[in-house]
């Protein structure tokens, strides 16, 4: 009888063993999708970013409707959906999710250094474009330069 029930039992367990499917299947991996549309295409390869309108964002509550000019000839028009939290003096951080430009979000922070100098940095992507953009520092000025999407996000 104890015999029976051993040979069950391993019958039981080389069924379960053999028709277990995380034996056989690899996981799934994301392609990149290199034939998405360009939503900056309009835009220069690098262009002067305005600053001063930028950080004028920071001060908005969330909720809040965006239209401002970003560079030349690049407006931005949405709405605040997320900001830093306002006890931390040393970082800001705005999220403007654009109504235009295929849903592209802003991504805009400024970091006040120990020494009291200041830096900013920021994106502007969808994951609906194959293109982005990051805000940068070239040579004394801020810059918004045009990226590859999947030069900046791995999948």
């Amino acid at each position: 009888m104890k015999m029976q029930q051993t040979a069950a039992l391993i019958a039981l367990l080389s069924a379960c063993y053999l028709q277990s499917p995380a034996q056989g299947k690899k996981p799934p991996i994301n392609e990149p999708n290199y034939n998405k549309a360009k939503v900056f295409g309009d835009i220069n390869d690098k262009q002067e970013v305005n600053i001063t309108n930028l950080e004028s964002l920071l001060k908005l509550p969330i909720g809040t409707p965006v239209n401002t000019t970003i560079a030349t000839g690049f407006r931005l028009v949405g709405t605040i959906t997320s900001k830093s939290n306002p006890e931390d003096l040393s970082v800001r951080s705005v999220v403007v999710k654009s109504t235009t430009r295929q849903n592209a979000t802003l991504t805009f922070t400024k970091i006040i250094k120990q020494d009291g100098s200041v830096r900013y940095t920021g994106r502007i992507m969808s994951r609906d474009a194959s293109d982005a953009l990051e805000i940068i520092m070239d040579g004394n000025r801020y810059v918004v330069a045009k990226k590859g999407f999947y030069d900046m996000i791995n999948e």
